[in-house]
């Protein structure tokens, strides 16, 4: 009867672009979560339908229709009694039925499942792939067809990945790991979001979901996996904006505006210059030349990566996470460019304008 009743409701809720309630079904476990979302809602319609009927009938045939009338009330109905009882506790009963199957099919990912390493911080996402040496910032690329888990830990404070379309979302944990997995039904990109309160820039810890037929996803993921690594130096700043910046965004603009952290744009300038005042009151310009902390401005950048804690910038809190361990040094160097040609990759609205292989966008 539940998988009758779970057919039905299906067939007539669910179409491709959503629902009222729901955005589009894209996983192969969505359609019990929206089975268990409609039931709920649908017992919910029912009883509020039978109960604002009956008040309004009852208001109307047992009105007071005079100053002086008197009347005694019923005190006890044991048939209604039981069935206020009863039904309540079969629909009960029906609710953690399909509930609990349903959370048992999520908890547990099919064997052979496509693992995927997720760190969150402040604010961003970083996707590590095992299988292949790659790794995505912002960006995740997974098989369409093919059972996917995430094994998921965080850097500082508590976040958690929800992906609306696959109906799948999960705490993620500074200390520990946690997991959810899913297998994507349909081509496309698909919103990732964080739905834990982790900071004045939360609203701004979005990812994508790439999903991608399952025939290509080998060949992008090894390009992914080594794209940068036979570039020349004149392709690395390209790459960086495009594929490194998205870890950025949430707090380094590229347009001047200030945010949780300095604005990228005359960064190189700044650096170079040694126009950088410390909360400790030293300037940048007293650590830069021979026989100094960082001889070269470059190596200001780099240690500001991998150890961003050491010299804080004057009126920034120290909120910037290490990279340490997590960006190759090419990747670094790509950064390092990046600064240094951002003029000619961004226009004066702080807009990019080129792609990741260094073509004009359109």
């Amino acid at each position: 009867m539940i998988e009758t009743l779970t057919q039905l409701l299906i067939t007539t809720t669910t179409v491709d672009n959503g629902t009222f309630w729901l955005p589009k079904a894209a996983s192969t476990v969505a359609e019990d979560v929206d089975f268990m979302f409609e039931l709920i809602n649908w017992i919910n319609y029912f009883f509020f339908a039978i109960i604002v009927i009956s008040m309004v009938y009852f208001c109307i045939k047992y009105r007071r229709k005079s100053p002086n009338m008197v009347c005694e009330g019923p005190t006890h109905n044991t048939a209604l009694e039981l069935t206020w009882t009863i039904v309540p506790l079969i629909l009960v009963g029906v609710i953690f039925t399909v509930g609990m199957r349903g959370y048992l099919d999520l908890r547990e990912a099919p064997e052979g499942s496509y693992e995927v390493q997720v760190t969150g911080q402040k604010w961003s996402w970083t996707f590590a792939h095992p299988e292949y040496g790659a790794t995505q910032v912002a960006e995740l690329t997974v098989p369409v067809g093919k059972p996917v888990r995430l094994l998921m830990t965080s850097n500082d404070v508590l976040h958690s990945v929800w992906i609306p379309d696959f109906r799948v979302k999960m705490d993620v944990v500074p200390g520990r790991y946690t997991s959810l997995w899913f297998e994507a039904t349909k081509v496309g990109d698909y919103q990732l979001k964080c739905t834990e309160y982790c900071g004045k820039d939360h609203s701004k810890m979005l990812a994508t979901v790439h999903v991608i037929p399952a025939d290509e996803f080998d060949a992008t993921m090894t390009k992914l996996a080594s794209e940068y690594e036979d570039m020349s130096v004149g392709q690395l700043p390209a790459y960086a904006i495009n594929r490194l910046y998205n870890r950025c965004v949430s707090c380094h603009s590229l347009d001047g505006s200030t945010g949780t952290g300095p604005s990228f744009k005359g960064l190189w300038d700044r650096v170079k210059g040694g126009d950088v005042t410390f909360s400790s009151g030293e300037k940048l310009s007293s650590l830069l030349g021979d026989a100094t902390l960082y001889g070269e401005p470059e190596n200001y950048i780099r240690e500001s990566l991998l150890d961003p804690q050491k010299h804080l910038v004057k009126g920034f809190l120290g909120a910037m996470p290490s990279f340490q361990g997590q960006l190759k040094e090419k990747q670094i160097l790509a950064i390092i460019e990046m600064f240094k040609h951002l003029d000619e990759l961004t226009d004066e609205q702080g807009n990019i304008t080129v792609n990741p292989d260094g073509t004009p966008t359109e």
